[in-house]
């Protein structure tokens, strides 16, 4: 029974963190399959499942058949003696998730559309989700032990469970308590009184807004990788304003690569199968890259004329 308890609990202090780590999983995944918008896409292809394919397995490849599009994650490029000069196989392999074979070849037959120009899954979704969960671990850990009080420790059972009514009549507010007579015995001086053992630091609940903080630099990394930029009301107590301000800044290279990716393999999957399939980045996307740009158009006029007229720069 003993083992039985420490197994059991084992597996539900598991199954916590695979929540935990699931719930980011789920949440950042959500906001990249919301980055890129399709048109003309046929209805055999559902957009939900080919963004989680080139997120989760960094690729995706198609074939048609007479009932439509087949589409499977983790496609393989086979296929010697028919590689091109680069060394990649141009035959493709893979299977849908119900069983189905896809098999063609790349070009004539088959497409593959990937995540990104290097052909790689989007690793960081599972990083940081998984840093994210530690966090919120780390956090639950900090508020549990800010609750304890030091323990007591008793001469024996009846002592116990006096002291142990005592202190819950005090966590139920309940200010009338009779104590017995063994335990004021037991509170006096000596081996045979209750003493307390401090095995807890709840002053450390304070560390919380550093892992709140730590929590927000994770989310601001991952988003301003993406052009996004999340902002939060508040700082640490060592940070400046303008460190604050120094984390807007983002990053395009990521989504305008991982767009590039997709237009690319649409390119040849239209040239084979005679659709017209678009990709374009989704509103949100494209509003910020819109700022993004009008940002840098207005860095380039502000430096050209202080290149022009450095003196008048200067004054201002």
């Amino acid at each position: 029974m003993p083992d039985f308890a420490i197994s059991f609990d084992h597996m539900k202090a598991k199954s916590k963190n695979i929540i935990r780590e699931n719930l980011h999983f789920t949440t950042l995944l959500a906001a990249d399959e919301m980055m890129f918008t399709y048109e003309n896409l046929p209805d055999s292809i559902e957009e939900k499942f080919l963004e989680d394919y080139l997120n989760i397995s960094g690729s995706a490849g198609i074939v048609k058949d007479g009932s439509g599009y087949l589409v499977c994650p983790y496609p393989s490029r086979a296929g010697a003696p028919d590689i091109n000069q680069y060394g990649d196989g141009m035959q493709l392999l893979g299977a849908t998730m119900n069983g189905k074979t896809l098999n063609g070849t790349i070009g004539k037959d088959a497409a593959i559309i990937y995540n990104n120009t290097a052909r790689g899954r989007q690793w960081d979704i599972m990083t940081d989700a998984e840093a994210l969960a530690d966090i919120d671990k780390s956090a639950s850990i900090n508020v549990i032990f800010s609750r304890f009080a030091p323990l007591f420790t008793a001469p024996n059972d009846t002592v116990r469970k006096a002291m142990k009514q005592v202190i819950d009549n005090i966590i139920d507010g309940n200010t009338d308590i009779v104590v017995s007579e063994n335990v004021l015995d037991a509170l006096g001086a000596g081996d045979n009184g209750v003493n307390l053992v401090e095995v807890t630091r709840p002053e450390k609940i304070q560390y919380i807004q550093y892992l709140s903080h730590y929590y927000d630099d994770i989310m601001r990394r991952h988003f301003s990788r993406r052009g996004l930029s999340i902002r939060t009301g508040t700082k640490a107590a060592q940070q400046s304003v303008d460190e604050i301000n120094g984390m807007d800044s983002v990053s395009w290279y990521l989504p305008l690569n991982k767009l590039k990716a997709r237009q690319d393999g649409f390119k040849v999957f239209n040239k084979i199968f005679g659709e017209n399939v678009i990709v374009k980045f989704s509103d949100v996307w494209q509003q910020e890259y819109g700022a993004y740009k009008l940002r840098l158009l207005k860095q380039d006029a502000a430096a050209e004329a202080a290149a022009e007229d450095p003196e008048g720069s200067a004054e201002e």
